[in-house]
């Protein structure tokens, strides 16, 4: 009873903490890492430790939180498109069930380290973050998100007028990857990885310590 006490105060202190640095993302500069003309955002990656660090649950809610405070901004802002919730709250609520099916079907493999299992997911699990918001801002904003990106599309050799709905979408969806896309899986797999490496040598030194002591 007391170790189910231990691991719920747990989840509820890491969920609280991985929320509260999703709004810290959200609300100021530190969401987005800026190298040369890309902005890389990371404030997903919160999401990606919550579900890796304290399972599926806690990753929803705090998918939740970072859901809520991009539509806050959105509010403040004026952003178009994030204002609408099933464009900015559940996107954010999905994908941490990508995270937490590819963790749980690498973790069935012998031998996998919990780190080289959470890169893959934290890998795996940016991409569906983008290919989920991508797609919610397609099904409510066609025509803007076509018109928006009219010069992106083509300069990889696509005519927005010319396409068609699902070819839009991925035309749109192959655009994004090529350009901040990809740098965003680069850069979440590195974060979650250096934040697991870390967390896990820090776990197994007390372990050790715990071990010693018990000895004595």
């Amino acid at each position: 009873m007391e170790k189910t006490n231990r691991s719920i105060n747990y989840k509820i202190a890491l969920t609280g903490v991985f929320g509260a640095l999703s709004v810290v993302l959200s609300f100021t500069p530190l969401g987005y890492l800026q190298i040369g003309l890309l902005a890389i955002t990371i404030m997903h990656i919160p999401v990606i430790l919550a579900v890796i660090l304290a399972g599926l649950v806690p990753g929803i809610s705090v998918g939740f939180i970072f859901g809520i405070s991009s539509l806050v901004r959105a509010a403040q802002t004026g952003s178009p498109f994030f204002i609408n919730p099933f464009c900015s709250v559940l996107p954010r609520m999905l994908f941490p069930v990508a995270v937490w099916a590819i963790c749980k079907l690498l973790g069935k493999i012998p031998g996998i380290s919990k780190v080289v299992s959470g890169s893959i997911a934290a890998a795996v699990g940016t991409l569906c973050h983008t290919v989920i918001v991508m797609a919610a801002l397609y099904i409510f904003y066609t025509e803007q998100l076509l018109q928006g990106m009219k010069g992106a599309l083509e300069q990889f050799g696509f005519s927005a007028e010319s396409l068609s709905s699902v070819g839009g979408y991925f035309a749109i969806l192959g655009c994004t990857l090529a350009t901040n896309g990809i740098w965003e899986i680069i850069t979440a797999t590195i974060i979650v990885a250096t934040v697991l490496t870390s967390i896990y040598a820090v776990k197994s030194k007390k372990s050790k310590l715990s071990k010693i002591e018990e000895l004595q």
